[in-house]
């Protein structure tokens, strides 16, 4: 049985065995940061292409690489507006559209600077200059590209997160980490008007993104970090208080533009808890799966949750020797694929990753994750 890309993940969203395990790359959580991405292009004799998006340490969507790989995905971008620029600094940081500050640093982008730092009142909250989704993103255009791609292509459509930041990292952006997860326990006037404020634009820009593009994608990419290496970031009463409200009406309001659409989800580490919680919201589509993290064993994960969820990513061992790297990709196949409901990707970006090492994670993961 040979299936094209389309047909590959239509089913193992569905938890059926297709004739191999899916492959993705470049999306949410699992770009190429530019220089692993500079250094697989001219590995692979390719020549240079413009950048997709500027501000960030992962800036290069190459479908050339993609093709070279096998990938079966393919995302479609919510452009920016042109006329809302980046302000840059003499000190070679930026601000962007939110009012953030970022420095770079080597091959990262950090916070350097938070507009909502010291808020004591949902009134300076208000008085924040928050952004539109128009000043954002422009869709001109979009629509006609995604029908496109529908018909003269076979591969799985994603609308890529356009926003990166879900609501309880940009909130954190916005006010500073420690002062947001303070505001939680101390503030809550002041964290619930942020959120809510967040929530508005979240649910204009999706709504954009998803007029245009909807009847055609396959999956929806969204994101919020939750968890840490040894336990969550914030207390499952939090969540369900502050965040998880927004969460649900967001994720309603993408299946409604999007019905036949899968909702992706990034969130990083030990967010077992929580994970009834993400489904109970209309997570279809858990990402990065690190099974690293304290209670994300795969063997347990896909016994309990195998049935309703569908596994994205789960490849840590990038920058480790090849052999460890294809050892790993054949575990991870031989617990999460049977039955569907697995895609092979990289755990989260790949920062510092050899050619070598790309190449052989994608050429093992098409040898081994054949059914039958």
């Amino acid at each position: 049985m040979s299936l094209t890309p389309r047909e590959r993940v239509l089913l193992t969203l569905r938890h059926q065995e297709s004739d191999r395990v899916p492959l993705d790359m470049m999306g949410n959580a699992t770009m190429l940061l530019d220089r692993t991405y500079l250094r697989l292009r001219d590995y692979l004799g390719l020549t240079p292409i413009p950048p997709v998006r500027s501000g960030t340490s992962a800036n290069y969507y190459d479908a050339r690489i993609l093709e070279r790989l096998g990938i079966d995905f393919r995302r479609l971008f919510l452009p920016e507006n042109p006329a809302t620029r980046l302000t840059h600094h003499t000190d070679g940081a930026y601000t962007d559209a939110w009012g953030i500050r970022y420095q770079k640093d080597g091959a990262f982008v950090n916070l350097a600077e938070s507009p909502l730092r010291g808020a004591q009142s949902a009134r300076e909250v208000e008085a924040h200059n928050w952004p539109t989704a128009g000043a954002l993103f422009i869709p001109d255009g979009l629509a006609e590209k995604a029908k496109r791609a529908y018909q003269e292509t076979d591969y799985a459509l994603v609308a890529r997160n356009p926003l990166t930041a879900g609501f309880l990292d940009r909130a954190q952006q916005l006010m500073g980490m420690a002062e947001f997860l303070t505001a939680l326990a101390l503030a809550p006037e002041v964290a619930h008007s942020i959120i809510a404020h967040l929530l508005a634009i979240y649910k204009e820009v999706y709504a954009m993104f998803l007029d245009a593009v909807g009847p055609f994608v396959q999956m929806v990419e969204v994101a919020d970090d939750l968890g840490a290496q040894r336990s969550l970031l914030i207390s499952p009463a939090a969540y369900r208080e502050f965040i998880k409200p927004a969460d649900r009406e967001l994720y309603a309001l993408i299946h409604e533009k999007a019905p036949h659409a899968a909702l992706f989800r990034h969130v990083d580490g030990a967010i077992y808890p929580l994970i009834p919680d993400l489904i109970e919201v209309g997570v279809d589509v858990l990402n990065p799966v690190q099974t690293s993290a304290a209670g994300m064993n795969a063997q347990r994960l896909k016994a309990t949750f195998g049935d309703t969820l569908t596994f994205h990513g789960a490849i840590e061992k990038m920058e480790a020797s090849p052999e460890e790297l294809v050892a790993e990709v054949k575990e991870r196949i031989a617990v999460l694929a049977p039955g569907g409901g697995y895609v092979l990707a990289s755990c989260n970006h790949m920062i510092d990753v050899a050619p070598e090492n790309i190449l052989a994670m994608f050429d093992a993961a098409r040898e081994y994750g054949r059914y039958g």
